[in-house]
């Protein structure tokens, strides 16, 4: 097929949406729906993963020191902590002597007075270390369990493991169901488009008989078709981007507010702006991909050519 009849069929196309306005409307109609339920399922995504992230980043191994620790130990200890934060291992860590620690318990009680007979120098001193990689936290506990001066037992390395498991346990079911429901989605988006662009093939039926007749080729014929269903695409991906944009920055500012209220700001949804670009990338590829196969699905199933 020559260039200027390529061209020509483009422009064609992308004059049909104008011409067939109730049509173009109720495809675009399709496309919004189908995608901004994919976005919903993908922020619904984005949200708690960043939020388990963060969980997991604030995860700490507790470090706790023999009441009577000598200074060599204590050192010793430090300097393993700060090479491996200089090997990329520890992100950041806090060193918490006896004094602060006393001052810590005091206000932690509500009553000083369970504190008589108690000095600052029974209390023993610890670390709170935050790993780059919690996963990892096994590899950076077995040699640092080697060290002397830390209290014996499992009160001396203090590591929520479990939690972390769990946290990393969901994360793999989120990320099975999100890439599930996607495909679902895709499938369902495809097939209602296609459906939804047969009645534009209907309603156009006779102009198709008389290209036909006077010898137009099937791929002549499908050619506008085809250009239709990326231009509705693509005009309905930027429209669910629109609504997608408006609606959660008005759900997110809601949200925030409420869960701050609440006491639970620990857990709050992400601004849209650091993944816009991916998201409206997102939505115009799916938008521009499922409307060309919609067209063509239907011209292949419903037009004898």
């Amino acid at each position: 097929m020559k260039i200027r009849t390529m061209r020509l069929l483009a422009r064609e196309g992308v004059s049909n949406v104008v011409k067939n306005k109730l049509m173009t409307l109720a495809s675009m109609g399709t496309v919004v729906i189908a995608l901004l339920l994919l976005g919903l399922v993908l922020l619904v995504a984005i949200n708690v993963k960043s939020n388990m992230d963060r969980l997991t980043q604030e995860l700490e191994v507790v470090v706790m020191l023999e009441v009577d620790i000598n200074e060599m130990d204590r050192e010793a200890i430090k300097a393993f902590v700060e090479e491996r934060m200089a090997a990329g291992e520890v992100s950041s860590y806090a060193y918490e002597d006896k004094a602060q620690a006393f001052e810590n318990v005091k206000e932690s009680l509500s009553d000083p007075a369970l504190l008589k007979g108690m000095t600052k120098d029974q209390m023993p001193e610890s670390l709170s270390i935050r790993l780059t990689n919690p996963e990892l936290g096994s590899e950076f506990i077995a040699p640092l369990s080697k060290f002397s001066g830390i209290q014996p037992g499992g009160d001396g390395i203090q590591y929520p493991q479990e939690t972390l498991e769990r946290i990393m346990d969901i994360a793999d079911i989120l990320n099975t169901v999100t890439l599930g429901l996607m495909g679902i989605m895709l499938v369902v988006s495809v097939f209602i488009i296609s459906n939804t662009i047969r009645l534009t093939v209907f309603a156009r039926r006779k102009e198709i008989e008389i290209m036909r007749h006077v010898g137009a080729l099937d791929s002549f014929i499908r050619m506008p078709f085809f250009v239709e269903g990326i231009v509705i695409g693509l005009l309905g991906a930027l429209t669910a981007f629109l609504f997608t944009l408006q609606s959660y920055s008005w759900i997110r500012d809601t949200l925030n507010g409420m869960l701050d209220n609440l006491g639970i700001g620990m857990f709050q949804l992400v601004d849209f702006h650091p993944v816009s670009v991916r998201i409206l990338m997102l939505y115009i590829i799916i938008g521009t991909v499922i409307g060309g196969i919609g067209s063509l699905i239907s011209v292949r199933k419903h037009l004898n050519v």
